[in-house]
Formats: structure tokens, sequence, C-alpha cells
């Protein structure tokens, strides 16, 4: 028997680096449409002709489609067949997505993106838990949101052009391709995943107040996340900035979220997880603040370096906060799902209070979910901390 069949056999993961960049890819093409979304639901209000409300409404169903699958998958992920999921997820979002270039009606093209986003957090979940089962787990989380942060640099500078050109057709085209790439990546995934030694029921551990704590920090750091992304192109647009200008501060912005990423893989575990989640918080109150309709080009680039180096230097953190208080691994497929829920939440809340000549509320919904989302990950961290003998004597 060779040394890969036997480790399946044993029920892990096999450490390599195939696998490794498989994964990687997937985080990537999963979350595709949310990482250019400032892009993306700007596309959609301009073809089809979307009001502010009715962007929110958009943005809460691609989010909400990916926290329902990735609830689901939190249960299954260590139950099922790994590349036949992967196969079924990425064919749901394929046939949506390519569903969505020839419907005109808006409240289909929100209900199949709400079905390609179920396939989409699906995905993400299983990617996600296939990097927490190797041994560097905290650097695979941290190259695998430099790789998703790359792809939005690129998104950004290229996308606006090619709707300028194609209108949304030519982005869900390339969302289609992506979809395409992804079914050959899922052949690389190990057929399982590893088999956590622990006496802790997987799914009860789910409601254990540290990880519930810890996945209550993820899902208000990106109800400010969701309704930030839906609406900082609309605030730009209210700002009298042309497409251009947009799609190229957004990259800008954008491209500082890859030294985030690697900085936070490079520092790994150095200065702990809560004194990093607190610097990303900070930081990106700063960024809430520039922020404003009455805004300078200048304010609106320097907000988006911040927004976003903050954004994906704290993520890679939130993914370590949640390992670290959970015992049986489920913890980081389930916080997907609270990613999601928050960024449905945050635009679905922002839909009820925005104007066509305000978008006041953005800025104070973002603002105290980030205050929020700190506390909990405080409370989380420092509970999993006084019970940590308890666990390792149960363990």
């Amino acid at each position: 028997m060779t040394a890969v069949a036997s480790a399946h056999k044993n029920g892990t993961a096999v450490e390599s680096a195939g696998a490794l960049l498989a994964s990687i890819g997937l985080t990537v093409i999963a979350v595709a449409a949310f990482l250019v979304l400032p892009i993306y639901v700007g596309a959609a209000a301009d073809s089809l002709q979307l009001s502010a409300s009715q962007v929110g409404v958009l943005s809460a169903c691609v989010a909400l489609g990916s926290a329902v699958s990735s609830v689901t998958m939190m249960v299954l992920v260590r139950r099922v067949a790994w590349r036949v999921a992967g196969f079924v997820a990425l064919s749901l979002m394929l046939v949506s997505m390519g569903l969505s270039i020839v419907v005109e009606s808006p409240t289909m093209f929100m209900l199949l993106q709400a079905l390609s986003a179920l396939g989409g957090g699906a995905t993400y979940s299983l990617a996600l838990t296939a990097l927490s089962d190797r041994v560097n787990a905290d650097r695979g989380f941290g190259f695998s949101i430099a790789a998703q942060v790359s792809f939005q640099v690129a998104g950004m500078l290229l996308f606006p052009r090619l709707v300028a050109s194609t209108g949304i057709g030519g982005m869900l085209g390339v969302f289609v391709l992506l979809e395409t790439v992804g079914l050959a990546l899922v052949l690389f995934l190990p057929p399982n995943g590893k088999v956590r030694t622990t006496s802790v029921d997987g799914t009860a551990s789910l409601f254990r107040p540290a990880l519930l704590l810890a996945l209550g920090g993820c899902l208000f750091f990106f109800l400010n996340v969701g309704v930030v992304w839906t609406y900082v192109e609309r605030m730009a647009v209210l700002a009298g900035f042309t497409g251009s200008q947009i799609g190229n501060s957004l990259a800008a912005g954008v491209a500082t979220g890859i030294p985030g990423a690697l900085c936070a893989a490079w520092l790994g575990e150095r200065f702990g997880r809560l004194g990093p989640l607190a610097f990303a918080a900070m930081a990106t109150l700063v960024a809430i603040w520039l922020l404003d309709s009455s805004m300078s080009m200048m304010a609106y680039v320097t907000a988006m370096v911040i927004y976003n180096f903050a954004w994906n230097f704290s993520l890679t953190y939130q993914y370590s906060a949640v390992n670290a208080v959970d015992a049986t691994g489920r913890g980081v497929a389930a916080s997907p799902a609270f990613h999601g829920l928050g960024a449905a939440v945050g635009p679905g809340i922002a839909a009820m209070l925005v104007t066509e000549s305000s978008l006041a509320a953005v800025n104070w919904l973002a603002g105290v979910a980030v205050v929020v989302s700190l506390l909990l990950f405080g409370l989380a961290i420092a509970l999993a901390g006084r019970h940590a003998p308890e666990d390792m004597e149960n363990g």
C-alpha cells in the first residue's frame, strides 16, 4: 500500500502541494462574486435598473444563500465524500450563473444568484476545512486570503472595462469560466477529511459558549463588510467619481489586502490573536469614518487602502481564533455560515435605511458591528483560555 493510500485509509488529509493549491483556488472561485461585489452590484444596478434598496436586497440574497449552505456543510463536512460534494456544489454554481446571463427579470436574477451562492458557500466551507486539516493551518488561511485579494485586484481593474464593453454578461461569463476550472480542482482534494481525536461531539461543540462567541464575532465583522462592500461603489457615485476612477481606487485599496493577509500569515501567533484583531478593528473604524458622499478622491483611496488591509489581516486571525477554541475542527467549516449571515443582514438592514441621496446608515451600521465583533472575539478567547485545561482532559 502506498503512503498516500495509507494516509487516506487512516482518515487523514494528505499534506500535498496539489491539495493545498486546489483548496486555495477553490476558496477564490467560491466567493469570486462577493470579492468584486462593488463592481458587480454596480453592473447589476445599471443593467437591471435597480434602486439603492434593491442593491441591498441583491447583496443580501447572495450572502444569505452562502450562509444557508455553510450551515449545512458544518454538519456534513466530516461525513460526506469531499470530491463528490465539491462537484455537486460547483455544478450548482455553474448552472445558476450560466442562467443568470440570459434572464432579464431582477427577481429571477436575484433568485439565481442566491442559488449560485448556495453552491459557493458549500464549496468555501469544504475548501476551508481542507486548509484547517493541514499542520500549518494559520499559514494556509493567510495564503488563501492573499489569493482572494489578488483576484480582487485583477477584478477591480479589469471588470469595469469588461462591463463597459459587454455589460454584466461578460462578468457573468468570467464567473462561469472560473467555476468550470473549479470542477477540475475538486479532483485534487483529499477524498475526505482528517479524523479529529476528541471525545466532544462535533455538533454539540458548536453550541459551546467560546465557539458561539467567536462565530458571533465573525458574524458582526461581516455585517460591517457586507454593508460597506455593497454600498462603497454607490458612495463613490454620489461623490461624483467616474466608473474608471472608482475601479482604479478600489483596485488600489484591494491591493493592500495582499500584504495584510501575508503579514498575518508571517506573524502567525507571535502577538496572540486578540491583539491583531483589535488592531484591525481600530483601522477599520478609521476607514469607515473617512467614507462620505462629500469625500475627496484622496480620502476615498485612503479609506479603501486602510479598509482592505484591515479586513484581510483580521480575517486570517478570525479563522485562527475559531480554530483555536474548537476541539472538533467543525468551527472553521461553520465560520463561512456566520460570515455569510452577517454579510446578508448588513445590506438587508441598510436597504431599509438608505435613500437615493444619503448612505449615512452604512457608516453607522458598519462602525457598531466592528466594535461588537471585537468584544465577542475578546470574550471567546478569554473563555477558551479559562477552560483550556478542562478541554485537554476531555479531549
